[in-house]
């Protein structure tokens, strides 16, 4: 009975977020109209898509790696000051909450700039793992239109929010990671 209690109550919140919308305020994300949010508020809810990346700087990921972490996947490019003023948190980021189960990916993206990705990370001392999106496939399955674009995935690989600003990432981490706490344990029979 108390399984059906808990399938129950988390049917009661899951069912209004897909007919009312994230699950995070829109006024967290760098989309300011509906085209832009709808375009992420598409990835929201599914299965991460596939990052096409090339050239990992600090170490390769692999699709294992990924697997039961909350993911922040940075995409940036090298000429974004933004995005450039944003590593140190990152960094700091990752060195909090690693060992709880949190990986920082940065994906270089844009049409130029992606030559210089190694010197702008040994510059810029990005110390998590970046690859290179060379044809941007990445940045079209995200639905990437400006820099940074956070997305963050929980740890079952469901995106939760794509384009956050960098000041509510770590609000969103924290969350994931403590929502992955609460949700342990057996899956309810059908």
């Amino acid at each position: 009975m108390r399984k059906l209690h808990l399938w129950v109550a988390s049917f009661l919140f899951i069912l209004p977020l897909h007919i009312f919308g994230s699950e995070f305020p829109d006024s967290w994300t760098w989309d300011r109209d509906a085209d832009a949010r709808g375009k992420h508020a598409v990835i929201e809810g599914k299965a991460m898509p596939r990052l096409t990346v090339t050239d990992w700087v600090n170490e390769t990921v692999s699709a294992q790696e990924i697997k039961g972490k909350v993911v922040v996947v940075d995409f940036y490019a090298t000429w974004c000051g933004p995005c450039m003023n944003a590593i140190p948190h990152n960094n700091e980021l990752l060195k909090k909450y690693k060992d709880k189960g949190l990986l920082i990916i940065g994906v270089c993206t844009s049409s130029h700039g992606q030559e210089k990705m190694e010197a702008n990370a040994k510059e810029h001392g990005i110390e998590y793992p970046i690859a290179r999106d060379p044809n941007e496939k990445s940045a079209t399955a995200w639905a990437v239109h400006y820099y940074p674009t956070y997305a963050i995935v929980d740890r079952k690989g469901i995106v939760r929010i794509v384009g956050l600003q960098p000041n509510h990432v770590e609000t969103v981490v924290k969350k994931l990671l403590d929502e992955a706490v609460a949700d342990a344990g057996p899956a309810p029979k059908s």
